[in-house]
């Protein structure tokens, strides 16, 4: 438990109170202490009962008189990654397994694994492989030569001399029976009211990166060399073909399906096929080639 007083300076904490972690405005855990700056996102802090204290600024101060702490300065953002950083440091980020190394595992003598991990039984770690901390892994895993997993994702902020990597102090969880081929990475949550998340029977294919926050449902299939950003949400036995791109928010139906290349940068519905750049129907993108096409050899 913190205070907001313990961490801000006097003149602009406008209501003190007290926080246990931090997180962002839609966090679900209680005791939350998260930052806005536009309206949009003050909306959000102001409805949400998790969120305690709020770093804001002065013009949005009217908007969050149901938030028991605030504080307001001109850079929000910088000052709760600041915050952050802080947290991270003292490791004061809590995580819901204890460290634990299950049966019947087969791990690579070259495979670099964090102290505080929990793997469970049955679980394959090939060669190369490095597993930083606050990773938990389920049973029959497979994780293939090369995966790094709880790794630092692209958060930063800029400064002076260029931009700065935030830390990350949040966790990962792959479920059972996922598989993680060769050289695939992916990143921990920011903080530990979020996690980034692999979902039972899983496939993340060779060099696939899946960023902070991403959740991957069930029994989805990540192809070869895909990007899906953070805090994307792919529902369960979707399929994402290969070197396609998921942006940042965007949440793919289940059983869906993205075609080969696509860049994605909004919701697919369930059941729904999608390709190109940007992509939208595939059925309807495809009839429009084939009149392209047909117009092309009528032409010439």
């Amino acid at each position: 438990m913190a205070k907001l007083s313990q961490h801000f300076p006097e003149a602009s904490v406008i209501r003190d109170a007290d926080f246990t972690t931090l997180g962002y405005v839609d966090a679900h855990h209680a005791g939350v202490i998260a930052f806005c700056d536009t309206i949009k996102y003050a909306r959000l802090a102001a409805k949400n009962p998790s969120i305690t204290c709020l770093i804001t600024t002065p013009a949005l101060v009217p908007f969050v008189e149901s938030i028991p702490g605030v504080v307001s300065v001109d850079q929000p953002r910088d000052a709760f990654y600041q915050l952050h950083e802080a947290w991270v440091h003292e490791k004061r980020y809590q995580y819901p397994f204890e460290a634990h190394l299950g049966s019947h595992c087969r791990i690579h003598p070259s495979a670099i694994i964090a102290p505080g991990c929990h793997i469970g039984d049955h679980v394959t770690i090939g060669e190369h492989v490095v597993i930083r901390e606050a990773v938990f892994i389920g049973s029959h895993v497979i994780i293939e030569p090369g995966v790094k997993l709880g790794t630092e994702g692209i958060l930063y902020h800029r400064t002076e001399d260029g931009p700065r990597l935030i830390p990350h102090g949040g966790y990962l969880r792959i479920e059972d029976h996922a598989a993680l081929m060769s050289n695939s990475v992916v990143v921990r949550s920011v903080h530990d009211t979020d996690m980034t998340q692999v979902g039972r029977a899983a496939i993340i294919g060779l060099g696939s990166v899946v960023g902070h926050e991403a959740k991957v449902g069930d029994h989805v299939v990540v192809s070869n060399q895909c990007v899906l950003a953070r805090r994307c949400r792919i529902g369960k036995g979707a399929f994402i073909g290969t070197s396609s791109f998921i942006r940042e928010h965007v949440q793919v139906g289940e059983r869906a399906q993205i075609m080969a290349g696509s860049v994605v940068i909004n919701d697919v519905a369930e059941s729904a096929v999608v390709s190109g750049n940007f992509a939208s129907d595939h059925k309807r993108r495809m009839l429009q080639f084939a009149k392209e096409l047909r117009q092309g050899q009528a032409a010439s």
